[in-house]
């Protein structure tokens, strides 16, 4: 699971499919019960956070493949 790519499409499936539970539950299509909103509270949560930090290591590449192509050292970071 190195590839941010990979992390950030994991991310956002644990958090939209949780975001569904819940709404399951809301409209009375699942039984709510204390246990599952907490499960899917806790699953969405986790899943931002692995979102996030795919996210983070995209972006802290794509910085420095742009220093190694432009030979930007600390000239504007």
């Amino acid at each position: 699971m190195r590839s941010p790519k990979r992390q950030m499409l994991i991310g956002g499936t644990m958090a939209v499919l949780s975001w569904l539970v819940i709404f399951a539950m809301v409209l009375e299509i699942l039984p709510p019960i204390i246990e599952v909103y907490m499960a899917s509270y806790i699953v969405s949560l986790v899943g931002f956070a692995i979102g996030m930090f795919g996210a983070g290591t995209a972006i802290h590449e794509n910085i420095k493949k742009h220093r190694r192509e432009h030979g930007d050292d600390d000239e504007y970071y």
